[in-house]
């Protein structure tokens, strides 16, 4: 029998009411605009604390857009009270900043560190496309931000695009160019557009397993709302976070119960989408 409150599951059916109770490795909820799926995401944050399965710092709740992540903490916030203060309800990018900024010193950067945003973005890039005198090119300070945009929520970098493009296309030598001095000045002004947030917090995980396992050891339930909209870094920042963690990773303070070998299994993940 569930240890949930009968109120969080009143006036559910019996669908929704499962989605709630369910206790496992992986949870995937599908229903249309106006099902309540927001309801049932938060009822189950409540119910997992209701039922001791987590403690509120083991939430990690994420969706895309601040006004989303402000409607689903005051419903979580309706539902627990205070605890909720303890959870990380958050966007994608808002929860990578405050990785970031935590982690700073692996990147060499300030935790005081800028985010351009499109204002800031659009004239660098003005900028760089008059030094390399472009008028000719047909290039656009949009045109070159879309496909950075692009690019990067694919997690690919200057390198790596270089590595895989057309050498011989003077547009895409001339791309390759702009991108390099871009990323090189944010790099310089300690900066990183709202694009690199979520790619960077993915290569500090991959490049630092002990720092991807103090958020692995800390968030045992990953919550997405509107799973259907994530891209590729998005989901690579996902699996990240719910990745098993070896026993040499585990940090020397945690009191999460581990396996017999001393590893940890991955968080508990719950997907809701149309």
């Amino acid at each position: 029998m569930s240890s949930i409150p009968s109120a969080l599951v009143e006036g559910l059916n019996p669908q929704q009411r499962e989605a709630v109770e369910y206790r496992g490795s992986a949870l995937l909820i599908i229903a249309g605009a106006g099902s309540g799926k927001t309801s049932v995401l938060t009822r189950r944050i409540a119910g997992l604390l209701a039922s001791r399965d987590a403690w509120p710092s083991q939430i990690l709740a994420i969706t895309f857009t601040n006004k989303a992540a402000g409607e689903m903490r005051e419903r979580v916030e309706g539902l627990v009270g205070e605890a909720s203060r303890g959870m990380w309800i958050s966007t994608f990018h808002s929860a990578c900043v405050r990785i970031l900024r935590k982690e700073h010193d692996r990147f060499g950067y300030s935790s005081s560190f800028t985010i351009y945003d499109s204002a800031d973005q659009k004239a660098l890039i003005k900028r760089i496309l008059k030094e390399l005198d472009t008028a000719d090119s047909g290039l656009t300070p949009g045109a070159v931000i879309s496909k950075m945009s692009r690019l990067k929520n694919e997690l690919a970098d200057v390198d790596s695009y270089r590595r895989t493009s057309d050498s011989s296309d003077p547009a895409d030598a001339l791309f390759i160019e702009i991108w390099d001095r871009y990323q090189r000045e944010l790099t310089r002004s300690q900066a990183f557009d709202f694009d690199d947030l979520i790619g960077q917090t993915v290569y500090l995980f991959r490049a630092f397993p002990e720092v991807a396992a103090k958020y692995q050891t800390r968030f045992r339930h990953v919550l997405v709302d509107e799973y259907q909209d994530t891209n590729h870094a998005q989901y690579s920042l996902i699996r990240e976070l719910t990745r098993p963690v070896a026993a040499a990773h585990i940090p020397e303070n945690s009191s999460i119960p581990t396996a017999s070998d001393g590893s940890l299994a991955g968080a508990s993940l719950t997907v809701v989408g149309d």
